[in-house]
């Protein structure tokens, strides 16, 4: 046993762990005890005897044990005294804290194994893997029953739900979210789901006040569901963001060949021609036939020497003349196409920056726009022009909001910040992985539900931490 007292070369380190009131003297066993008090019986010096936090300490059980407050004895009375010392008792309730805070953290990311592996790498603390399962547990009994307020206002909100596995079993991850003022204001599992189930949400996350209208994907039960709690007037928008995306994928399917798609720069006219019918994309319809219109002259102006020396170029090993033509062709329209990409790219790139969005179409511009391409639709391949046939079956739920708000994209970034799709395919109980979602949603709304470490903080914890285990 030694007693650390201050001197010149420690002062600094006794000053910032306010340790200057008086000695303190630590065991080989890492147990820290104040100076030796008297008996409140006998009056008797007493001797150190061991520590007395075992259990209410995280670390006490670690081989790398810091902090562990001594107790003494009096052999004349027989009797264990336990010796106030705040200071001990602010810094492991401070450890205590730190240490559970990085826990539930990496919890979110690491499993239990992953987590003793993680701590011991990288602070040389040892915690056992009951210990960390029970500070996890505790954590997410916590959250049980946390609530979250909000105030249904008269305007739209997004709804969607995300499927996801539970100890094996299909469950629901359900979510209304304010558009407006960029908040979830309902979100639980479910696991069983219905259009009852959907009624009955209705009811519960808006039992008084009527909002204007809800954007969704395009499932066909959601309109009679919503109608059937708000009346048919209920403004229900499809999201145009999804719709764009069935294209797409229907599209690339119907030029399929093999493994590979064979896109022209007419496809791409075409598919961007239905997504013109709700955003203005006159930008990119432009820039195509500007593509169009040079391949069209590349193919006018293109000689027999001009292909000549394109073959020895790209090193094409056709034989006949014609063939030759053709991949010259087929190559300059690749590049083509690699160029309208780097333009999307850029015009992305440009809105980022200026943090501006596409331009919505009124309901005229849209409904005028639809008529020509249905006009023209034996030019789409069969499974586009099917989807067209489905648009014009429900194209009043593509313009129920009038062009203000057409997507669910808040919602979808919402669902990616707080649960990655490679992260989603199975959760082992329904408790934690609820709290998790709390845990998560009330970051994103600034609530803490647990002690802030400022670097302050960390700097005395570590110092601490090195000055003892000297």
């Amino acid at each position: 046993m030694k007693s650390i007292q201050p001197t010149l070369i420690n002062f600094s380190a006794f000053n910032s762990l306010n340790l200057l009131s008086g000695d303190v003297v630590i065991a080989k066993s890492g147990i820290i005890h104040t100076t030796r008090t008297e008996c409140d019986c006998c009056g008797r010096t007493c001797n150190y005897n061991g520590s007395s936090n075992k259990g209410k300490h995280i670390l006490s059980q670690s081989n790398n044990s810091f902090f562990r407050k001594g107790q003494q004895f009096c052999p004349d009375c027989d009797k264990t005294i336990q010796v106030e010392n705040e200071w001990i008792d602010d810094m492991i309730q401070s450890m205590n804290q730190f240490i559970a805070s990085q826990i539930i953290s990496l919890s979110e990311q690491l499993s239990e194994e992953e987590i003793v592996c993680h701590l011991k790498t990288t602070m040389s603390i040892k915690i056992s893997k009951s210990t960390i399962h029970k500070i996890i547990s505790n954590s997410n009994k916590e959250f049980e029953n946390i609530e979250f307020d909000y105030t249904v206002k008269y305007g739209f909100y997004g709804y969607d739900e995300q499927f996801i596995k539970i100890d094996g079993k299909r469950a629901y991850r359900i979510v209304f979210y304010d558009l407006t003022e960029n908040k979830v204001i309902y979100e639980k599992i479910h696991y069983k789901f219905s259009k009852k189930v959907l009624k009955e949400i209705l009811k519960e996350v808006f039992p008084n006040t009527k909002p204007k209208g809800f954007v969704t994907d395009m499932r066909l039960e959601y309109p009679d569901a919503f109608r059937s709690v708000f009346g048919r007037k209920i403004k229900l928008q499809f999201c145009v963001f999804h719709l764009n995306k069935l294209i797409l994928k229907e599209y690339a399917e119907a030029l399929k060949f093999g493994k590979s798609v064979k896109w022209t720069l007419v496809d791409k006219y075409n598919m961007y021609s239905l997504f013109n019918i709700f955003y203005n994309r006159s930008f990119e319809l432009n820039r195509l036939k500007k593509l169009m219109n040079h391949l069209e002259t590349f193919k006018i102006k293109l000689t027999e020497d001009k292909v000549a020396f394109y073959v020895e170029k790209y090193k094409i090993t056709l034989k006949t003349y014609e063939l030759q033509k053709r991949d010259v062709i087929k190559i300059m329209e690749r590049k083509l196409l690699k160029l309208f990409r780097k333009m999307l790219h850029d015009k992305r790139n440009f809105r980022k920056r200026r943090k501006v969005t596409l331009q919505a179409r009124t309901i005229e511009s849209a409904t005028e726009v639809f008529e020509k391409i249905k006009q023209q639709k034996q030019i789409f391949p069969h499974k586009i022009q099917k989807r067209i046939e489905r648009i014009e079956k429900n194209f009043e739920f593509f313009i129920a909001s009038e062009g203000k708000v057409l997507t669910n994209n808040k919602l979808e970034g919402f669902f990616g910040a707080t649960l990655k799709k490679f992260r989603k395919k199975s959760r082992k109980s329904l408790l934690s992985f609820s709290a998790l979602l709390k845990r998560k949603r009330a970051r994103q709304e600034g609530k803490e539900f647990y002690r802030k470490f400022t670097i302050f903080d960390m700097v005395k914890i570590f110092t601490a931490c090195a000055f003892f285990a000297q």
